[in-house]
């Protein structure tokens, strides 16, 4: 492009875009960003600039790299999209033809650099459609195919410039016909395919708009010869390519050219179309853009009502129905999009063909694949949603067609038909004939078991439907239909009630009648004729008897998918249809049925099944009283015993209608029926079962309460011929019942006995007990194998023991002569029953209930009987094991389940049920002798129990024992006026439950608060005491029984002591030793908490009654110190060490001396025994006296020469264990008083301690590492705990901020030390002076630790002034002058910062020693022997402070030498020199505004780039010292604006916008500082070579702020040749944030 030209503007903007251009291809990402983006900016302020600039760099380097162009060619894009309105036309025409040799470059496709092109002309055709048309017009010739992107441009700018390129079309489409014939690369069909399709949507848009676009007259049939040719060529020449991407190129053209297709061409070409699509999907995985044109192919087809698509209805739905039934990826939204366009291609043939396109869907529906049932489901249930209208006739055809899916075996398909239907119903599907089947079938699916086998094959199915998920999609199917579809309830009614008799609809009974119970009652309340029931024309209706049959069985079990309640209200709803005498009582009383089941959801209680089954049989026979008709009566038990059969694998459900029938025989008097119904009822239970037994056994119960020698004929019957095994068959080999059938059968009958002897007349019972019953069962006792039997033996045993009670008999005087048989059988069972393996069975628990029944009747039993049946029964409970370490899983199901798992839990439920038992047991036996002395028979087999280390066998016995004395206390009756005897028990009892208050286990602990109450409440009825007096120490005890939920420590012993005063109040003298002996082994229980509850008892017995134990106090001494060392919980040992504070209080002396020589560092023992003596305030004082004695009066530390080497510091003795022993006494909260009072003694020997301990070697770790004592470590670990117990918390957290106790461990202890002092002066000024005193002598010590110590404390006092004490400070000043010349290194920078901190004192102070201070600090920059610059830094920071408080005329001499030795500073690589020249630099300032104003203007203009330069680096001290400079020279720069632009943002500690605020800055200093701009910019150039790249990329910056914000008539004064070149020059700087920097400052320039 000869012809193209810059549009320069002659000034250094252009060389700066030709830089930016040049560089614009960086090696770093985010530099080529920055590059490109400083070009964006350039070009929209100066877009003809770089537009031309870019144009003709890319047209002189014919060899740039491809990456390079293809960078330059997206800015332009991106320039020309924002500022097409200011191109020139003739620029314009410069980049169109730019563009258009960019793509034709190169004869190769290169996407990446040819799309940009492509774009930019793109964009250039946004406004000068007609320029870029013209010139890609071009490079349509006759003779030559145009490039492949300038093909596709002009299909893209079809798209963008829609009225501008369509009039063209025609004209294009002739030249490009040609070409199109000609092509023969795949890529070049595929762009004039691609293109054609961008020209028909373009026409397509341009027609459906035409009322806005310029010429309304272009029609479609101008286009259509052309269109059509390209067809010719596109489908005709080119379908037959087996690249599948020109194949989707092709039918996307297709599909938008039909819609310009003349009607009888479409009709013409319409097979050839249909065919090439259909043979797309076999040869293209990816069907979206082929089903796209397919559905505008079938669009145009159909439009207008045509029937051209008829012939290929079929071949079409056979290609297209196998897309629609694959799997779609719910996750790929291509996927999803072209399964919803398949349904879509399927609908549109629809609205034509129906017919056509039912039928083939309903040969479908009986393929062997799954996968096409649900995929034809599917379409049909998106034709029903969809196509509505021409669905109206067709509504009997689809139900006809889908009946034979209703057995379909697959939940997928059955979850997809179930959809089908719910859609069919909102359309009045369903009201045509076959309409109930569908119901049918949601019904069926309601049913379904939840459980099902586990899936095969390696990979699990992700659409599989589980039988759980099927079940409850179709509930919600039948409610919807139920409560949203008007037109379904006709439907639904009365049909549903077919539903409710059949087991296979069982499962689905509660949605079954929810929905009916929801129609019938809006029925019966609108009072329609539709309620009303003919049950003669409804043959397929359940008759009311089976109804009611099947209704109550099903609420008899209301929890199975929660169907009591649905069921209660179908009943009640359809009362009126069932028997006209019965709906007043079920509305009555059905109501209150359904509360009760409410009620007992939203509790808390355990469901009741016996309380709801006794509530609706109460129900059924008062509805037999209100019918009274036998007939009726014998109808309903009829229907009941032909429901037998419907329960054979539902045992719960009955056992309930065994008892429906057993109340019918009660109420019935047909002898013919009752005989019937009583073999219906041998013969159909199941003997395996024991709800079965239960059921049947409870029937003849009901039923001898009427007929008792028929029932008892019966038994005999059956025992008769039943219950023995009878030979059959050739010589009598066979047998016709196993000998486990003949078992099950016994258990039957003998429970049977049991329930008869419980409900027969107890006018006739005791006269047939023995004759007929026992005569019958007690054969059966001996040699029982089988568990069954045995456990129904037990319950027989107990049922004839309630039916013998007198209570029940109204005889008294009955006495049961055969009791101690069934005693002696129970108790041989239990013992049976193994202790080495947890409970699998409930014999235990029906035995013992058996013993407690039992031995209600009279005579009393023996004591020795009595105890082997406490022994027998407690010992088979207690000693088993814990059911939670009982047995490791050992079983699993087939299916994985752990069977163990469960076996545990009923093992614990199994549990619980026989520690009930045993306590009705230990009662009753209780009742016959309830004396301290009766007691005392039961509890001595518990104690041993309660004390155990196994926590089940605690948490047993004292549960049992508990129950035991309430019900003691309850039934005892001691007279008033009788001597009785003391209640012994008392100590052993409480002394046992004390240490369980605390117990680990929360219900042990409930447990023993609540028996102590009761034994105190017992001992006090043998005090004399009634039971209606209440002591309110006593009573106190509920509220520590609610405190003993507590699970915080705290809290859980502070219940234990208050329960420890109620003991030590009501303990009698006489038993106190014999309680504390006892208590004693509690500190040693093997419950943590326990011990520690027990400690809490002990100390609280010791301070209210210890010394009524003047005799035991050598014993109790030795007793508590032998177990110190077995104790291992902490609260135990503390509880421990104070109960020895107590008692050892008149022995202090000869504990000190004791506790004095034990090694360091102290154990535990000797730590607790330290701070508990320390608890008494009467004693510390004496203590702390004693320590400091010896830390004054002993060597810090021993001293060892080495050969050759420095001496080496050893630790002394004395010393080490004063100051540990001070640690521990500081921990005591009682000291903080006597601390206070000595706190400057304690505070001077602790600090000095702290510095000679650094310079001690630890002593070497033996094979035990636990006996080295740190005397560093020690000592730091005493000044906290000193300035904690002093209460300085301030002291402590400044401490803790700074690290300073840290510090002070080691060798930077000086700092450590003058935290401390600063922190003490601050937050204690009261103690200063006296410190000050105490440390005065330690400055001429010997010991260089202690004088390091002193200065460093004394300088930082000055700091803190002293407190004002002008007195104090010159002292101290004094001794620091005298100590500038010590050997010390550290004594010396010690000594100069506390001279520096003078400056804290006063203006009157500083002007006294302003000359020898200077003097100092200047001399101390000098210093040479300083190789870590800490003496320089610290004379700099003096400095500081010293200028803030003199006279100009002191430093005017000197002010700007300062100035100058600083300077050099601002760049030093250490951080903290620059930090403190740029801050004393700062401090300066306050001299510039008088004589010395002028000279130090010019310094901080000299140094003013250098602190703005710094204030952004990597160091943040410097940052705030930079900061801090500026704030302070602000005012003397002479400009209001800018100082108050320091003072406002340059916040110490604040955050900064660096590039904003320069740029700010750099508008003020334009205004106020115009002739200092060319030096600041000169300055900024100076940094451009620093060796910190952040100052570089900072000088950059801020001359493009400097340099863009200039006005123009002030840039003449510039050199801004120097600087553009120099900025140039950063463009190719090594470190990326320079040249990132550069480029921005160059797009500010874009005026220059």
């Amino acid at each position: 492009m000869a012809g193209a030209s810059v549009r320069s503007t002659g000034g250094q903007v252009d060389g700066l875009t030709m830089a930016l251009i040049d560089s614009a291809y960086d090696k770093q990402k985010n530099v080529r960003d920055a590059i490109c983006s400083a070009l964006y900016d350039l070009g929209l302020k100066q877009p003809k600039l770089v537009l031309s600039s870019c144009a003709s760099y890319l047209t002189k380097h014919g060899k740039l790299p491809k990456e390079h162009r293809i960078l330059l060619l997206r800015t332009m894009a991106k320039i020309i999209k924002e500022t097409i309105d200011k191109v020139p036309t003739d620029l314009a025409k410069e980049l169109v033809h730019l563009g258009s040799n960019e793509i034709a470059r190169s004869q190769e496709v290169v996407p990446d650099w040819q799309g940009a092109a492509s774009n930019f002309l793109t964009a250039l055709g946004f406004q000068f459609g007609d320029l870029v048309m013209m010139e890609l017009l071009q490079h349509f010739s006759p003779t030559q195919t145009p490039h492949f992107f300038i093909i596709q441009t002009v299909g893209s700018l079809a798209t963008q410039n829609v009225y501008s390129v369509v009039p063209h079309l025609k004209d294009l489409m002739g030249r490009m016909l040609p070409m199109m014939g000609a092509a023969r690369q795949d890529n070049i069909r595929w762009v004039f395919a691609s293109t054609i399709a961008r020209f028909c949507e373009s026409i397509i848009e341009y027609l459906a708009n035409i009322e806005k676009a310029p010429k309304k007259n272009i029609k479609k049939e101008d286009f259509a010869g052309e269109v059509f040719s390209a067809y010719g060529v596109i489908f005709g020449a080119w379908s037959q390519t087996k690249e599948l991407k020109l194949q989707l190129a092709i039918v996307e053209a297709v599909g938008y050219m039909a819609h310009l297709f003349e009607t009888e061409r479409l009709s013409a070409e319409l097979g050839k179309i249909v065919n090439g699509y259909l043979a797309m999907y076999k040869r293209h995985p990816d069907h979206y853009f082929i089903t796209l044109g397919m559905c505008q192919v079938l669009s145009a087809s159909v439009a207008d009502g045509s029937k051209i698509l008829d012939p290929f209805i079929d071949v079409i739905m056979g290609t297209v129905h196998p897309l629609v039934c694959a799997p779609v990826n719910m996750s790929h939204s291509q996927s999803v999009k072209t399964h919803n366009e398949l349904l879509r291609c399927v609908a549109v043939m629809a609205t034509g063909f129906s017919d056509r396109i039912i039928s083939f869907l309903f040969g479908k529906l009986d393929s062997s694949s799954e996968r096409l049932r649900m995929g034809t489901l599917e379409i049909i249930r998106h034709i029903v949603n969809s196509c509505d209208d021409c669905m109206e006739n067709k509504k009997s055809l689809i139900i006809g067609g889908l009946k034979n899916t209703l057995h379909e075996p697959s939940n997928k398909v059955k979850k997809m038909l179930a959809q089908t239907i719910i859609a069919m119903a909102h359309h009045n599907y369903l009201a045509q004939e076959g309409g109930h089947l569908m119901v049918e079938f949601i019904v069926r699916q309601c049913a379904m078991d939840d459980s099902e086998l586990p899936m095969k094959g390696e990979k699990p199915d992700p659409e599989h439907v589980t039988n759980k998920q099927l079940r409850m999609m179709c509930n919600n199917v039948l409610h919807l239909m139920t409560t949203t579809v008007d037109c379904t309830e006709d439907v639904l009614y009365p049909y549903l009630l077919e539903c409710i008799v059949p087991v296979q609809y069982t499962n689905s009974m509660s949605t079954v009648c929810s929905n009916l119970a929801i129609i019938a009652a809006k029925k019966r309340k609108a009072e329609s004729e539709e309620y009303d029931l003919d049950y003669e024309v409804l043959v397929n209706i359940p008759k009311p008897a089976a109804l009611i049959s099947r209704l109550f069985v099903m609420a008899g079990q209301p929890h199975p998918r929660a169907r009591g309640m649905p069921v209660l209200q179908l009943l009640q709803s359809m009362g009126p249809q069932l028997h006209e005498d019965i709906s007043q009582l079920f509305d009555t009383v059905i109501p209150r049925l359904i509360a009760y089941l409410q009620d007992s959801e939203d509790n808390d209680k355990p469901w009741n099944q016996k309380s709801w089954e006794d509530l609706l049989l109460k129900l059924l026979s008062k509805t037999l009283d209100e019918v009274m008709d036998e007939e009726w009566i014998s109808a309903l038990g009829q229907e009941m015993g032909l429901h037998l059969n419907l329960y054979g694998h539902l045992p719960d459900e009955k056992n309930f209608l065994y008892k429906c029938i057993g109340v019918v025989m009660r109420k019935s008097t047909n002898k013919q029926f009752i005989a019937d119904h009583l073999n219906l009822i041998f013969s159909t239970v199941k003997h395996t079962s024991q709800v079965e037994r239960e059921g049947c056994a409870i029937a003849l119960g009901f039923c001898a309460a009427s007929h008792l020698d028929m029932a008892i004929e019966k038994l005999e019957f059956v025992t008769r011929n039943d219950m023995i095994r009878k030979s059959t068959g050739i010589l009598g080999l066979m047998k016709d019942k196993s000998e486990a059938d003949v078992e099950r059968i016994k258990s039957t009958v003998m429970l049977c006995y049991g329930y008869v002897t419980l409900f027969a007349p107890i006018d006739l019972i005791t006269s047939r007990v023995e004759v007929n019953i026992l005569r019958c069962i007690n054969p059966h006792f001996a040699n029982v194998r089988d568990t069954g039997v045995k456990q129904n033996l037990i319950r027989t045993v107990e049922l004839i023991g309630k039916a013998l009670h007198p209570d029940h008999l109204k005889n008294k005087d009955f006495v049961f002569s055969k009791r101690a048989d069934l005693l002696g059988h129970m108790q041989s069972y239990i013992k049976a029953e193994p202790l080495t393996t947890m409970l699998r069975h409930e014999t235990v628990a029906l035995a013992t209930d058996a013993c407690a029944t039992l031995i209600k009747l009279e005579p009393r039993l023996s004591e020795a009987d009595e105890f082997e049946l406490i022994r027998i029964c407690t010992d088979a409970l207690f000693r088993l094991p814990s059911v939670v370490t009982a047995e490791k899983p050992r079983e699993k199901e087939k299916g994985g389940a752990d069977l163990s798992q469960a076996a545990l839990q009923e093992s614990e439920q199994l549990m619980e049920k026989s520690l009930v038992c045993l306590k009705r047991l230990l009662c009753q036996l209780l009742l016959k002798d309830v004396t301290a002395e009766g007691l005392q028979r039961i509890y001595k087999h518990l104690e041993p129990f309660i004390t155990s280390a196994r926590s089940h066998e605690r948490l047993r016995s004292i549960d049992v024992c508990v129950s035991t004395l309430e019900f003691f206390y309850e039934k005892l009756e001691v007279p008033a006026d009788s001597n009785a005897a003391q209640f012994f028990n008392l100590p052993s009892i409480l002394a046992r439950f004390g240490p369980r208050c605390s117990d680990e286990s929360l219900p042990v602990r409930q447990f023993a608060v609540q028996g102590i109450k009761c034994t105190l409440k017992i001992a006090g009825l043998y005090d004399g005491q009634s039971k209606s007096e209440k002591d309110d120490i006593v009573e106190a005890l509920d509220i520590l029984k609610e405190r003993s939920l507590a699970q915080e420590p705290n809290a859980l012993f502070a219940m234990v002591n208050d329960c420890s005063k109620v003991l030590a109040k009501k303990v009698p003298s006489v038993q106190l030793s014999e309680f504390v002996f006892i208590l004693l082994d509690g500190l040693i229980d093997p419950d943590a908490q326990s011990s520690s509850g027990t400690c809490v008892v002990l100390n609280s017995l010791m301070r209210q009654r210890g010394g009524e134990l003047s005799t035991e106090v050598e014993k109790f001494v030795k007793s508590v110190h032998e177990r110190l060392g077995r104790i291992v919980v902490p609260q135990t040992r503390t509880g421990t060490l104070r109960s020895l504070r107590t008692f050892a209080g008149h022995h202090l002396i000869a504990v000190l001396t004791t506790l004095l020589e034990f090694p360091l560092p102290y154990d535990p023992s000797i730590v607790s025994c330290w701070q508990t003596l320390a608890g008494d305030k009467q004693l510390t004082k004496m203590m702390f006296e004693h320590v400091l004695d010896l830390l004054t009066n002993s060597l810090p530390y021993k001293e060892r020469a080495e050969r050759g080497a420095a001496p080496v510091f050893l630790p002394a003795p004395g010393p080490m264990a004063a100051t540990c022993a001070l640690t521990e006494i500081f921990r005591t909260d009682e000291t903080e008083e006597v601390v206070q009072s000595m706190f400057h003694r304690l505070f001077s020997q602790v600090i000095l301690r702290i510095g000679c301990a650094t310079v001690i070697r630890k002593p070497e770790q033996g094979k035990n590492a636990a006996a080295v004592s740190d005397p560093a470590k020690d000592a730091v670990a005493c000044l906290r705990e000193l300035l904690v117990r002093t209460e300085l918390s301030e002291v402590v957290a400044t401490m803790d901020e700074a690290f300073a106790f840290n510090m002070l461990g080691g060798f930077d202890f000086p700092q450590g030390i003058t935290i401390l002092g600063r922190a003490l002066c601050l937050s204690a000024p009261k103690y200063v002076g006296q410190v000050v005193t105490s440390l005065t002598g330690s400055l001429s010590s010997l010991y260089e630790q202690h004088r390091v110590v002193t200065c460093s404390f004394f300088a930082e006092l000055i700091n803190q002034k002293c407190l004002g004490d002008m007195t104090l400070v010159e002292m101290q000043m004094n001794s620091l002058l005298g100590r500038l010349i010590d050997q010390s290194h550290i004594v010396r920078m010690l000594c100069i910062r506390g001279l520096g901190n003078v400056s804290e004192l006063g203006s009157d102070q500083v002007h006294k020693y302003s000359t020898t201070i200077l003097s100092a600090m200047m001399s101390g920059m000098d210093d040479r022997d300083d190789p870590m610059d800490l003496i320089t830094l610290e004379s700099m920071s003096g400095l500081s402070k010293i200028i803030s408080q003199i006279e100009e005329g002191h430093v005017r001499a000197i002010l700007i030498n300062i100035a100058l030795r600083i300077r050099p500073c601002f760049e030093k690589p250490k951080p903290e020199v620059r930090a403190a020249a740029f801050t004393l630099f700062g401090k300066l300032s306050k001299f510039g505004d008088g004589p010395s104003r002028a000279p130090f203007l010019e310094q901080i203009h000299n140094n003013f780039i250098s602190l703005l330069m710094h204030m952004n680096e990597g160091d943040m001290s410097v940052v705030t010292s930079c900061k801090e400079a500026l704030r302070e020279v602000g005012p003397l720069l002479g400009s209001e604006a800018v100082n108050e632009m320091f003072q406002r943002h340059l916040i110490p500690g604040g955050s900064l916008h660096y590039g904003e605020f320069m740029n700010d800055l750099a508008r003020l200093l334009i205004t106020d500082f115009n002739d200092k701009i060319s030096f600041y910019a000169m300055g900024c150039v100076t940094f451009f070579k620093s060796m910190w790249p952040p100052i570089k990329a900072n000088a950059a910056m801020f001359v493009g702020f400097l340099l863009g914000n200039l006005p123009m008539e002030r840039r003449k004064q510039m050199s801004k040749e120097h600087i553009c070149g120099a900025l140039i020059l950063l463009l190719r700087d090594p470190a990326p944030e320079v040249r990132i920097a550069a480029a921005s400052a160059s797009s500010l320039l874009f005026e220059f």
